[in-house]
């Protein structure tokens, strides 16, 4: 397996492991009025595809650097699509929750949207230096 995805899997176990294990505390201790069933599924739904994505690519970064920026944004917009579709749905089905999960989904978004976009910038950065 290829180092850098090597590296990329064990910081999304990292942050996954971290917001399972905050979220629980906080949605058992802190405020379990607040707590939504559907969240560890999400959680697992954006690890399962952020390291999907990355693997990805990886691939295309090790092929065709020149094909990499539109294959980058076309990825990136059908990654938020799906994220967005996923969110809608589970938001329909629990209605009465919606508003928690839905601030819990964006958080969960933009951290592991940062840690991708920060990863795969150091991956092109090292592309363009050899």
């Amino acid at each position: 397996m290829n180092p850098l995805m090597k590296r990329f899997l064990l910081r999304t176990s990292v942050l996954t492991s971290t917001f399972f294990l905050s979220g629980y505390v906080l949605y058992t201790q802190i405020i379990p009025e607040y707590y939504v069933s559907s969240l560890p599924f999400a959680l697992l739904f954006f690890y399962l595809v952020t390291n999907l994505v990355h693997f990805y690519l990886l691939k295309i970064a090790d092929k065709d650097m020149p094909k990499f920026a539109p294959r980058f944004m076309g990825t990136s917009f059908l990654k938020m699509l799906v994220y967005l579709i996923f969110g809608i749905v589970i938001a329909l089905f629990n209605r009465e929750e919606a508003k928690v999960f839905l601030a819990n989904f964006l958080f969960m978004y933009i951290c592991f949207s940062v840690l991708e976009v920060y990863e795969i910038t150091r991956v092109v950065k090292s592309k363009k230096l050899d």
